[in-house]
């Protein structure tokens, strides 16, 4: 038996399964307690120490407070009052760690005695709500109202935030009205410490749990503070994603993504965000813009396309002007990416007609190339070609070697289509040479992949098996979705060249299951180069072999896929 003021059992994970009857205990911590006549009865009296250490929800209480104040301990004097407690709360996790916290600063026996006046008050509370959220809610309302004012207002502006925020996010949002910036991390830890904002492991993000964020916002608005505070967060996030722009097209492109993985849910938010916000027109049209290489690195092009039409359908928003330039252009390479090639000319011979009534050559010659791709999509080959030619010159013309990169690739696409194997050959090497300048691993691995693609073409399988090699290298550097595709594909392709059917439809198949998930649809030029060869493998397999074959490779998870292709291409090398 424990002695008197010995802590009572071993510390607990955070997420222990409470509420739970406990038959030695002979109490049922889901039953709330009655008010009024036999409190000095309740639960707890007289209870055996040793007892209380076998109760989940017990236990919990004890292992938060501790940790709220290390000192705390569960003795003959204080049991029956943690007891009460944890009976009155249901067993219900997240309401016991916030009275817990309260240790630090509150006796056991005060917050027990409170509690009880709260929950007297809840009675008269509306009866449509269940119990369990009643009970919530009323311990929320409790633990805010011991806060100081400034903690209280930094926490309804913290629910504005969606999926967590990082300590930066919190200072820009949070502060103003009452609240200096270079205060939000004292009252931050604060509210970690009080269990109502809870901390990642690492320490570098925060969040709140849903019951708290959904009290807060409630007393966001009723603070009349809903605007400024939603007007902040789309402004810093919008600043987020334009600072992230430049560098998805550089060496440093797969950490930004994972920054903007982690940020989604606010980046979403911000979108939503626009819609009301003064020159929400404009500010969505940035944010789209931003995010476009992303969303399309992530195989999210259905999102992004949605939500480019969105920000362009925004009432008040821009003429003829570069703005809606970019939400069209951006909207034409979603479109494109899906297989919508009409609505992706739509959207990029207005583009083009803007850019063109702008008197602005580069932007010319940007559009060109999506619009070229868009054509060759169609099936239009001499539509493609007037617009790759065209957008190939003027690139030279103003020595953009981003634009020259992009000329550069769709034309060798249509030259290998066309089988110009020899200039598909000298247009791919030109437009990795320039990839590699410029430190886009993204266009590296496209421009390899193409390079590979003409090797197969010219039966050179060490060559492509190089190359093969170092793309997925690449995608799992940067966890691009389209060259992750790409990539078993024309591991698919290599394959088939070494006659390996077997490992060529299983890859296929990969490569299909990828699709479905991402709306990525295959190029024209990589459909035409892919067709024969997955012919070839299904004549070798027999149509029932190649099925199998290919159903177990939509079975295999993205990595495993990967595992795979990478196996595929040392057997042969």
């Amino acid at each position: 038996m424990h002695g008197r003021g010995e802590p009572l059992g071993p510390p607990l994970s955070k997420h222990v399964v409470v509420g739970r009857r406990h038959e030695a205990l002979g109490l049922d911590l889901t039953q709330q307690p009655p008010d009024g006549p036999g409190e000095e009865q309740r639960p707890g009296a007289g209870l055996a120490l040793e007892a209380v250490t076998r109760h989940d929800a017990l236990r919990l209480f004890v292992d938060r407070a501790r940790a709220a104040q290390p000192a705390f301990a569960v003795n003959e004097r204080n049991v029956a009052a943690v007891v009460d407690i944890c009976h009155r709360l249901d067993g219900i996790p997240l309401a016991i760690e916030l009275a817990a916290a309260r240790v630090r600063s509150i006796p056991v026996e005060t917050i027990a005695a409170r509690l009880k006046d709260s929950f007297r008050l809840l009675r008269t509370g509306d009866a449509t709500v269940l119990p369990r959220q009643r009970t919530l809610r009323v311990l929320i309302n409790w633990s805010v109202d011991l806060l100081a004012e400034t903690e209280r207002r930094l926490l309804r502006r913290l629910s504005i935030f969606a999926g967590g925020w990082t300590l930066e996010a919190a200072e820009s949002v949070g502060a103003g009205d009452g609240i200096d910036a270079g205060d939000v991390l004292e009252l931050l830890s604060a509210l970690v410490e009080k269990s109502l904002v809870v901390m990642d492991a690492e320490g570098e993000r925060y969040r709140l749990l849903e019951t708290v964020r959904q009290y807060a916002q409630e007393r966001l608005q009723e603070a009349g503070e809903a605007v400024s505070v939603r007007d902040r967060h789309l402004a810093f996030y919008l600043a987020f994603a334009e600072a992230a722009q430049p560098e998805l097209a550089g060496p440093e492109q797969g950490r930004w993504m994972a920054r903007l993985d982690v940020d989604h849910e606010n980046l979403l938010a911000a979108h939503a965000a626009a819609d009301r916000a003064a020159g929400g027109a404009e500010l969505g049209l940035r944010l789209v813009r931003a995010l476009r290489r992303y969303w399309i690195h992530r195989g999210l092009g259905a999102l992004g396309y949605r939500l480019t039409v969105e920000a362009l359908a925004r009432a008040g928003g821009p003429g003829h002007d570069l703005a809606r330039y970019r939400g069209l252009f951006g909207a034409g390479q979603f479109a494109h990416s899906m297989g919508r090639y009409a609505d992706a000319q739509r959207h990029l011979d207005q583009a083009a007609a803007i850019a063109r009534g702008m008197g602005d050559t580069t932007l010319v010659a940007k559009v060109l190339q999506p619009l070229g791709l868009a054509g060759l999509g169609a099936g239009d080959f001499d539509l493609a070609r007037r617009h790759l030619d065209e957008a190939l010159d003027l690139a030279r013309g103003l020595g953009d070697k981003r634009e020259l990169l992009a000329a550069s690739s769709a034309l060798a696409q249509l030259h290998r289509m066309d089988g110009r194997l020899d200039t598909a050959l000298l247009l791919s090497r030109d437009a990795l040479a320039l990839a590699r300048e410029l430190g886009d691993r993204l266009s590296v691995a496209m421009g390899l992949l193409n390079l590979a693609m003409v090797s197969i073409d010219c039966g050179s399988g060490k060559e492509a098996r190089a190359m093969l090699s170092e793309v997925l290298a690449i995608v799992e550097e940067i966890g691009s979705k389209p060259a992750a595709q790409s990539a078993l594909e024309v591991c698919a392709a290599l394959a088939a060249l070494g006659e390996d059917w077997e490992t060529a439809a299983c890859l296929f198949g990969a490569a299909e299951a990828q699709a479905a998930q991402t709306g990525l649809q295959r190029d024209p030029a990589d459909a035409a180069f892919l067709r024969p060869r997955m012919a070839r493998a299904q004549e070798a397999l027999g149509a029932a072999g190649f099925a199998a074959a290919a159903t177990a490779g939509r079975a295999l998870a993205d990595d495993e896929a990967m595992r795979r292709a990478r196996a595929s291409l040392l057997r042969r090398a």
